[in-house]
């Protein structure tokens, strides 16, 4: 697999588990919190599995990483704590 389809899938399993973590958590904060800890111990996971043994930097990587996925988790998030604002002010 090329590099570009390796980081396209990367950027779409956070995508997935950031909106999978705000589906089932309603509050904005704590899903992103939780997405973002997921997907770092999943992203180092799958580089233990294709690697065989951790990464030296680890350590580096998995804050970097949390960052970048919290991100991300917020953004994914946005849409649901919109819809959950509209439907709080509709009642």
């Amino acid at each position: 697999m090329s590099a570009t389809l390796h980081i396209l899938l990367l950027f779409l399993s956070w995508v997935a588990v950031a909106a999978g973590c705000h589906v089932f958590i309603r509050n904005y904060f704590l899903a992103s919190f939780v997405a973002a800890c997921a997907i770092v111990i999943i992203t180092q996971a799958a580089g233990y599995l294709e690697l065989g043994h951790l990464d030296p930097y680890w350590q580096v990587s998995a804050l970097t990483g949390f960052f970048m996925a919290g991100i991300v988790a917020l953004m994914v998030g946005l849409p649901f704590r919109v819809k959950r604002t509209m439907k709080d002010d509709d009642v």
